[in-house]
């Protein structure tokens, strides 16, 4: 219908890891694999990365301020991807295993136009 809003194209989700060494965190990277047709795919996971694609990049999420974590402990990662009327953006945030700040809260640092 002309001049109708967009259809809403937010998601949510939270990802869960299990730390294999002590270490700091100091953000999570962002990887993409997907199935276009049949057996046609496009990646930029280092280990199934699609020859000469060069249009896609990974994306780092900063985590401020950084935290230790030890051998065994449990991370929690939220992930929104949000939408206005002009922009798309995604905000995330550390919820174990300490509850940690929103980052990019209504795309402040970081959006994509639409």
């Amino acid at each position: 219908e002309c001049g109708a809003p967009p259809p809403h194209n937010r998601r949510r989700r939270t990802l869960r890891f299990t730390v294999d060494r002590n270490a700091t965190i100091h953000g999570f990277a962002g990887y993409f694999d997907a199935q276009l047709y049949k057996e046609v795919y496009i990646s930029i996971l280092p280990k199934t990365h699609s020859p000469d694609m060069f249009s896609w990049f990974p994306i780092m999420f900063p985590i401020k301020p950084p935290f230790s974590v030890r051998k065994g402990d449990a991370v929690e990662l939220s992930m929104w991807r949000s939408t206005g009327n002009n922009k798309v953006w995604y905000e995330w945030a550390v919820t174990a295993p300490q509850c940690g700040v929103v980052h990019n809260p209504n795309g402040r640092s970081c959006s994509i136009g639409l």
